[in-house]
Parts: structure tokens; C-alpha cells; sequence
């Protein structure tokens, strides 16, 4: 690991310039845990304090206690906890305590808000420009039980590691080496939502995220000057071009005035003209005046004759039309009287017809009552007949079967199906049974 780092460092020197080497030579903070003899006197100093490799010290791991210790002393200021043989039995409260020696301060986890310092090399944006990022965030441990019991400092500091870089990565590839300069802004809360639901079981709340700087490649920032001083010298050239159409407006309107002065002195000498014309266009209205009022008492008269000619014309056929009326309405009223004679009369004989119909079918529903108490009074006698019917009709049936039936007679209902044969009636080998 150690080989390969400075490996990249030799080839980041080479290919990369002032600025690009500063930002690689920045500190990558981790999340560490230390091991301490004394709690009460090191702990706080120890979670103040970041190392020049860039520890952050979250977790401290302090020294068992001696088999004969029944006094102990839990710090204030952090969060210490407490196990008996071994098993979490919660948080210790600061100050002196009475406890024997299986009682022990298993862990001390910091209260203060811890700064992590990642910055992020080559990462490439949309169009394959290689930045480097330097990320800062702000979080604490806001519960210590489920951060030390379910994730601990190292594993915590390499998920860090590994989230921030790939979100960092992700957030640059949507951006342009022109664009990526904005992340510096407010487009990191985003990120800092993400690491808050990717940690929120860990015990761990991140409170601020910012990218405070975003460095291009050296050859592409010169580049980008020499684009600047090009936009400057075209805004000399557009500046001077400006004064240039200043000049030529400024010669044009001069001219456009000489033109307007020559136009007023025509528009001057063609407005005597036009009077003239005008006196001479009255005198020749008065004239077509005094005609038109002739052509138009001579049209009125016209128009009096032809009035009088139509309202003759609609009047002889008004008179025609009524009398049309009339004739029409007299000849529906007599078909109509016509049409209802005849429904009336067909009306009246299909009554007559219903009439009759009814008295013959009450005259066959008599007739039927009277045979139904004949034929009931004649059953009786014929009950005798259809009982021999019946027993013939029965014997018929057993004679038919024993003739063609195949089948094997064994048991009980065999035996009663052989005496109905010999018998002739199954019903009286049923009884003797």
C-alpha cells in the first residue's frame, strides 16, 4: 500500500502542475481508535487533538482496570461505556463510583462535532477532464452504543472513505470541466442526505458537507487564460468596432437632416399645387352634385311605379294562397271523417266478435268440469282394470329379462330376483321375504 502510493505520487508530480501537487499533498483524514492508560486525564486532550497524518480519534480503548480496584472515575465530557464481564451493560454516568473490578470502561466514544478532511484525485467529469476535489465534513456520534456495537471506528472510517469518494465521483461525472467549479456551492446537500440515510443506523449524524475547492489540470487552466485574454482583446475589438458605427451613425443622420430640409422645400411648393387641385375637384363635385340629385328624383319615381306594380302582384296571390288553404282543409277534414266511421265500425265488430268468443269458451270450460266428475266417478270402477294391467305389464318385463339377460345371481338380491321370475310379480316375492 505504501509503495503504491508513493508510486502515484511520482506519476501525479510528472503529469500534473503546482496546483494539481498541492492538492495531492493534502491529508486525507481517518477515523481512528487509540488505546490510553488514563481516561479521566487524556480523553478529552486526545479527541482535541488531529495528528499530523490526519487521525481522527472517535473511539478510545482504555487500560483494564487492577483485580483489587473498587473505585472508579468515569470523565465528563464524553461518552463512556460500561461493561460488566464483558457485556454492555449501558452508559456510565460521570463522576466517582463504587464498582469492583469486573465493572470496567470499555470504550470512551467523543461528543464533539469531528472535521473529515477527504480530498478526491482524478476524478473525470462528462467530457474526460481529470479534477481533483477536496471534500470537508462536519458530523459527530450521536449514538455510541450503535456505532461502537454495531459498526466501530475503522470500519466506519473505511465506508466513509469508500461512500464519499464514489458519491464525489458520481456528482463530478455530471459535470463539465466549465461547470464543475459550481459543486463549490450548494449542490453538495445532496451528498450530505445520502451519507445521513446511508449512516442513520450507525449512530453517526453528518451536520455540514462542502466542497471548499476543485482544481483542473494545469495545461487546461492556461488554456482557459489564454480563452479569457482572447474574450477580452475581441471585447477591445468590439468596443472600437462600436465607436466605428458611432462615427457612420452619427455621418448618416447628418445627411438623413440634409434630405429631410430638401424634402420640406418640395413638400412646400407641391402644397400650392395641391390647393389649386383641390379648388379645381370642388368645382367639379358641385357640378356632379346637381346631376346626381337629377338621376335620383328621376330613380324615386321609377321605384314608386314598381312598388305599386309588386304590392298588385302580392296581393292577387295572397288571395290565391288563402283560397288554396281553405280547399286543402276542407278536404282533410272530410277523409278524416271518413277514417274514423270505419275505425268506429270495425271497432264496434270486434266487439261483438269478443262477445261471442267469451260465451263459447264459458260454455267449454262447463263441458270440461262435467267430464272431469265422469271420469272421476268412473275411476273407481276401473281400479280393478288397471291393476291387472299393471301385474301383465310386470310379468312382461320379468319374462323379457330372464329370456336375454346375462349376469351373475349371487346373494340375498339374487335370490329375491329368482322368485320375482317364478313368482311373476317382484312385489309379492318382496312380502314373502
Amino acid at each position: 500500500s505504501g509503495h503504491t502510493s508513493h508510486s502515484r505520487l511520482a506519476f501525479l508530480s510528472i503529469h500534473w502542475g503546482p496546483l494539481e501537487r498541492m492538492a495531492v499533498t493534502q491529508i486525507h483524514s481517518r477515523c481512528v481508535q487509540i488505546h490510553i492508560s488514563d481516561v479521566c486525564r487524556e480523553a478529552v486532550s486526545v479527541f482535541s487533538t488531529k495528528s499530523s497524518r490526519g487521525d481522527v480519534p472517535l473511539v478510545l480503548i482504555p487500560t483494564p482496570r487492577p483485580a483489587l480496584s473498587i473505585m472508579m472515575q468515569v470523565p465528563s465530557g464524553v461518552t463512556c461505556l460500561l461493561q460488566k464481564f464483558g457485556m454492555d451493560v449501558g452508559e456510565a454516568e460521570p463522576g466517582l463510583h463504587l464498582k469492583p473490578s469486573y465493572f470496567r470502561i470499555a470504550y470512551v466514544v467523543t461528543q464533539q462535532s469531528c472535521t473529515y478532511d477527504a480530498p478526491i484525485m482524478v476524478c473525470p467529469t462528462s467530457d474526460d477532464v481529470r479534477v481533483n476535489v477536496d471534500v470537508v465534513l462536519v458530523f459527530r456520534i450521536s449514538d455510541a452504543r450503535k456505532f461502537v456495537y454495531r459498526l466501530g471506528a475503522p470500519n466506519f472510517d473505511e465506508f466513509l472513505s469508500g461512500t464519499v469518494d464514489e458519491a464525489i465521483r458520481m456528482l463530478v461525472r455530471k459535470q463539465t470541466h466549465a461547470t464543475v467549479y459550481e459543486l463549490r456551492s450548494a449542490k453538495a446537500d445532496d451528498m450530505l442526505q445520502m451519507l445521513n440515510d446511508k449512516f442513520m443506523e450507525s449512530g453517526v449524524s453528518f451536520e455540514d458537507c462542502k466542497i471548499v475547492s476543485v482544481w483542473l489540470p494545469v495545461t487546461l487552466t492556461g488554456y482557459l487564460e489564454t480563452t479569457t485574454m482572447m474574450y477580452q482583446a475581441m471585447s477591445k475589438i468590439q468596443r472600437q468596432q462600436d465607436f466605428e458605427i458611432l462615427q457612420i451613425n452619427q455621418e448618416s443622420e447628418m445627411h438623413i437632416e440634409e434630405i429631410l430640409r430638401r424634402r420640406e422645400q418640395v413638400l412646400i411648393s407641391e402644397g400650392g399645387r395641391k390647393k389649386r387641385a383641390e379648388l379645381e375637384f370642388e368645382q367639379r363635385s358641385v357640378k356632379a352634385e346637381e346631376e346626381g340629385r337629377v338621376g335620383m328624383i328621376e330613380a324615386e319615381g321609377k321605384v314608386q311605379v314598381m312598388h305599386l306594380i309588386t304590392s298588385s302582384q302580392l296581393n292577387r296571390k295572397k288571395t290565391e294562397l288563402e283560397t288554396k288553404r281553405l280547399l286543402e282543409i276542407s278536404q282533410a277534414e272530410a277523409d278524416s271523417t271518413s277514417v274514423r266511421c270505419k275505425a268506429e265500425l270495425e271497432a264496434e265488430k270486434m266487439v261483438i266478435e269478443a262477445g261471442w268468443r267469451e260465451e263459447q269458451m264459458v260454455c267449454d270450460a262447463e263441458a270440461t268440469k262435467h267430464e272431469a266428475v265422469a271420469e272421476r266417478e268412473a275411476s273407481v270402477c276401473l281400479v280393478e282394470k288397471r291393476r291387472h294391467e299393471l301385474a301383465m305389464r310386470e310379468r312382461q318385463i320379468l319374462a323379457q329379462f330372464a329370456a336375454k339377460g346375462q349376469f351373475n345371481m349371487v346373494g340375498e338380491s339374487g335370490d329375491q330376483l329368482i322368485q320375482a321370475m317364478m313368482s311373476g310379480s317382484i312385489s309379492q316375492s318382496l312380502d314373502r321375504e
